[in-house]
């Protein structure tokens, strides 16, 4: 093979390296070729699916008759006409709530639980009263029903019939009569003989009014609780009003010697109006009113010592009805300046014949 001389005098060796270069990229370019068709014989046998867990080969001559089905035609979407809705939006109302019945003069009579069965209604009447009224609790902590609250039943005041219930329920179905049921709340023998909430000395002993008896406390969650329901079962029982009597602490007999605890706290005015605007709300929920009886000179420069003050009365009862002692006039004007409006029909006065009285 000729070459050209160097300056040795050896001969250049070329060889064939020119065809060996022309051979290496005809292998390559038809190896290309060879992968390009196997590339398109292979997008011709399958299907790639691209999946979350990575990419899925899909053999079309695996599918059977349906490698050779077309995709089913996309239809044109529906169109649906509808005319836009009108909606107006009106400010909601809150609801107007129903307001009490004015209150109106009462002339109420006392009756007997005898006269309740018999001739309560001509009693009345010829009284020339329009409202009656009965004591359901007295003094000696005695009930004129059979209640059927569970610490009466324990402390044995229930009565021995029901006839005085079933009376004030016929009276509330056929007559026109105004009813009250006069409750005497914490003078109560029994209860305070039982420790619910009893008045005491400071060494311990029970505390005894003027008369001999001994109080319970407005304070005591248990005595309250006790005085709230039977109030409720009277409401339901058909009763107008409940005249609520000893409804604070006793202002009769040695009250300098009534300890200062719990029971009897240094403001008396606290617990005597939290219990009345408890039992005024609990009425209130049942349409029934709320009435206090007070038979306390309030004078001017001493305490007031039932906790009934004017402002405790005039926030609290819905009448105010006043033992034959104290001056009306005198509660007339302290009860006004206290916010107590409608005195003549809301004040109701022992024996009188002017605006609200009883007998």
């Amino acid at each position: 093979m000729a070459g050209r001389r160097s300056q040795y005098g050896y001969r250049e060796y070329r060889g064939r390296s020119g065809g060996r270069v022309r051979s290496v990229l005809l292998f390559i370019i038809a190896l290309l070729a060879v992968l390009l068709a196997a590339g398109v014989v292979f997008s011709m046998m399958v299907d790639l699916e691209y999946t979350d867990d990575g990419v899925k080969i899909n053999w079309r001559w695996a599918q059977g008759s349906t490698a050779g089905t077309p995709p089913p035609a996309v239809s044109d979407p529906l169109e649906v006409e509808s005319s836009p809705l009108d909606v107006t939006m009106e400010p909601s109302e809150e609801p107007t709530p129903t307001p009490p019945p004015p209150y109106e003069s009462i002339g109420a009579v006392t009756v007997r639980e005898d006269q309740l069965r018999t001739d309560a209604a001509q009693t009345v009447s010829a009284a020339g009263g329009n409202a009656l009224v009965v004591q359901m609790k007295n003094s000696s902590g005695q009930l004129a029903w059979q209640s059927q609250v569970p610490l009466a039943a324990t402390l044995g005041v229930n009565a021995s019939g029901d006839q005085t219930a079933q009376a004030v329920r016929t009276l509330a179905d056929t007559s026109e009569l105004y009813l009250v049921a006069r409750v005497c709340c914490f003078r109560d023998p029994v209860l305070s003989r039982q420790r619910v909430g009893a008045l005491t000395t400071p060494s311990g002993n029970l505390w005894y009014d003027y008369y001999g008896t001994s109080w319970s406390s407005p304070a005591d969650q248990q005595a309250a609780d006790y005085i709230s329901a039977l109030c409720l079962e009277l409401a339901d029982m058909g009763f107008d009003e409940i005249l609520l009597e000893c409804a604070g602490y006793p202002n009769l007999g040695e009250v300098n010697v009534l300890a200062t605890n719990e029971n009897r706290p240094a403001d008396l005015t606290v617990p005597v109006s939290a219990f009345l605007g408890r039992i005024s709300g609990e009425l209130a929920e049942k349409g029934v009113r709320m009435s206090v009886f007070t038979n306390e000179k309030l004078l001017p420069g001493e305490a007031v010592l039932s906790g009934m003050t004017a402002s405790v009365l005039a926030q609290n009862a819905g009448r105010v009805w006043l033992d034959g002692k104290v001056s009306a006039e005198q509660y007339d004007a302290l009860l006004s300046a206290a916010g107590f409006d409608n005195t003549a029909a809301r004040l109701v006065i022992k024996d009188g014949y002017a605006g609200s009285w009883y007998k």
